[in-house]
């Protein structure tokens, strides 16, 4: 007895519903593509969902803050979840991507196969979890949001992995390492607290480690800010963060409770009505793989503005004569 399959077929298929995924499966879906976007978590967001909670930042400044899909999700943002609960947030992507009616959602769903036919995808295969069913989707487009980059190593794409050395792209300004690496930033997972009125005992169990006070005051660590999620703890640098990810993410559970250990028992912190509101089993990835595509962004095209081939018009921005309310700038895409 084989597990139900079904075809799907689409001019758009994108892997991974983090926010990069869900906009892009939005954005082809206005356009009007039939489009399927596969995720392997039941809410969208990635590191920016309720299972994570990495807040999105992004360009914040008035000249330059961003526009189109994510400033439409902060205006819903702010209109059905004022009081920024996490739970409501992922309503909110939710929302936003059941309203179109040209984007199928596969949740739930891990994409473990591709075909490739002259170079091409012909089409991808994912397990969906809840209803053992597989789904193939054959498109005409893919693209891959998937934070590991799935489709790279299933379709023989080429890949970068770690540090370049400065050499590689000129990138002499901001790179002080020789030789390549395989050094990346590494994998965190985050916790919450709340001051729920009362004395809230906490024990630690025995695999947690323990923490310093020194270390933590170090971190300038204030649970009665809105914004301490202990996001500065993290492990993977020196590590394979996707071969290795279970093992740092026992560790970094590891550590998070004999951080909280130490608010909570150490009697520095002043936390005795404080309680654990969040601790996430999920790690957020930093960074992993990374498919090299028909041009690569380098550090120098940052400092020096330049424009970039397939843009028109293009007003070189960043410079010294540049006058903040006097910057004008059009781009036709060709």
């Amino acid at each position: 007895m084989s597990l139900k399959e079904e075809t799907i077929q689409a001019d758009f298929c994108v892997v991974g519903g983090g926010i990069a995924g869900l906009f892009a499966a939005i954005t082809a879906a206005r356009g009007g593509l039939k489009t399927v976007l596969i995720h392997e978590r039941p809410v969208f967001g990635g590191n920016a969902s309720s299972e994570i909670r990495m807040w999105i930042c992004g360009a914040q400044q008035r000249l330059y803050k961003e526009a189109g899909l994510q400033e439409e999700l902060e205006i819903e943002n702010y209109f059905f979840n004022a009081t920024k609960n996490w739970y409501l947030f992922d309503t909110v992507l939710y929302d936003m991507a059941s309203r179109e009616k040209n984007l199928t959602a596969l949740l739930n769903c891990t994409c473990f196969d591709a075909s490739v036919q002259n170079g091409k995808i012909g089409s991808v295969t994912a397990y969906q979890m809840t209803t053992q069913s597989l789904y193939k989707v054959e498109a005409k487009y893919y693209a891959d949001c998937s934070g590991d980059s799935i489709l790279a190593p299933l379709t023989g794409a080429h890949y970068m992995y770690g540090r370049e050395a400065a050499e590689e792209y000129g990138e002499y300004t901001i790179r002080s390492h020789e030789k390549r690496d395989k050094k990346t930033m590494g994998n965190s997972v985050l916790i919450h607290a709340r001051n729920v009125g009362h004395k809230v005992n906490f024990v630690a169990p025995d695999w947690a480690e323990k923490v310093s006070v020194e270390k933590l005051k170090s971190k300038s660590t204030n649970i009665k800010t809105t914004g301490e999620n202990f996001w500065y703890i993290e492990l993977g640098g020196n590590d394979d963060v996707i071969k290795n990810a279970e093992t740092l993410n026992r560790r970094l559970l590891a550590i998070l409770l004999g951080v909280w250990d130490a608010i909570k028992n150490s009697g520095e912190f002043n936390a005795d009505n404080y309680d654990l509101d969040f601790l996430g089993f999920l790690p957020a990835k930093r960074e992993s793989r990374r498919m090299k595509g028909d041009y690569v962004l380098t550090a120098n095209d940052i400092l020096s503005g330049g424009k970039f081939e397939g843009y028109r018009g293009v007003r070189r921005l960043g410079t010294r004569r540049s006058q903040p309310g006097r910057i004008r700038r059009k781009r036709k895409l060709l």
